[in-house]
């Protein structure tokens, strides 16, 4: 049967290195989550603008169909055509509901390494939970370390986010490849 370890063993050494920056035990646990966080933001991102690139022309397809059934269905709202709004209504709804379920795709694309790296920490943290200097409700003074990796990759997610969208090139090209550019 195969397994993850060996490749899990194999890159060890370089996810294991950021852990030991610190000395204090907790500050370089949180200190290497948060690389090992960010290791898997920018390979996510990466895959994802790679599925973004390859299905560029059918996200700009469904992208204008929205926005031209969104338009003709105002339209034919203000003149008070029910019939006509609804039917084209219907088909902005449809497109819609194709860009949103290819947009979770995206997004599961987007975290694909996040299962490889909670792997990681099983084998490394599976039984040293982070021990917190105060004692929380509903968690105690204890975080195990799934909770601990999620929080943190989701605040550095969020982050990321934020900074990248600050950058007009990554703007420019997150539009190009949505179609939000035109």
């Amino acid at each position: 049967m195969n397994s993850l370890t060996p490749l899990l063993i194999m890159i060890d050494p370089w996810f294991i290195a950021p852990f030991r920056w610190l000395s204090p035990p907790a500050a370089g646990y949180v200190l290497g989550t948060i690389v090992l966080a960010l290791y898997c933001f920018i390979l996510g991102d990466i895959s994802a603008i790679g599925v973004k690139y390859f299905n560029r022309e059918y996200i700009r397809k469904l992208q204008e169909k929205m926005d031209r059934n969104h338009n003709l269905s105002e339209k034919a709202l203000k003149m008070g055509d029910k019939e006509s709004y609804k039917a084209v209504n219907s088909q902005a709804l449809d497109a819609f509901g194709y860009s949103f379920s290819l947009g979770a795709a995206i997004f599961c694309v987007s975290i694909w390494p996040m299962p490889f790296a909670l792997a990681w920490v099983h084998m490394r943290f599976a039984d040293a939970p982070l021990e917190l200097p105060v004692t929380l409700p509903l968690l105690g003074n204890s975080v195990h370390y799934f909770a601990s990796f999620l929080l943190i990759y989701i605040a550095v997610r969020m982050i990321s986010a934020a900074v990248l969208n600050r950058f007009t090139g990554y703007s420019r090209l997150m539009a190009n490849l949505t179609g939000r550019n035109q």
